[in-house]
């Protein structure tokens, strides 16, 4: 972060502030604006990523994501966010093995996002 900061107010319900402090504590944030600020850049990120990067935002259950937080904590990988890359990229590559060599990376894109086969 940049050594000067602008300060900003903002009215916020007080339901929201309990449930920001929570994530305060959870993450060990020094202060509430510390927590705020990360939560801003998180928010950022998925709304501005890098340019050489496509975000996609996915929801799952409750169980699918208990399911794979738990293979995160017996190490079955370092995040949630790298097993989903690591399963899309697996997905990707036994889809591509499916259609045959003859596909173009272009269209290998167009299955890979939309998950189903272009038109021939």
């Amino acid at each position: 972060m940049s050594e000067t900061s602008e300060r900003v107010t903002v009215r916020i319900p007080q339901e929201l502030l309990e449930k920001l402090k929570a994530i305060q504590v959870a993450k060990g944030s020094p202060t509430i604006s510390d927590a705020i600020r990360e939560g801003l850049e998180k928010f950022i990120e998925m709304n501005l990523p890098p340019p050489n990067i496509k975000k996609l935002v996915v929801d799952l259950s409750r169980q699918d994501n208990r399911q794979l937080e738990e293979f995160v904590r017996e190490g079955g990988s370092v995040s949630v966010d790298d097993a989903v890359r690591s399963a899309v990229r697996e997905y990707i590559r036994v889809r591509l093995e499916q259609v045959g060599p003859t596909r173009t990376h272009r269209e290998a894109g167009t299955v890979a996002a939309g998950g189903e086969m272009p038109s021939p």
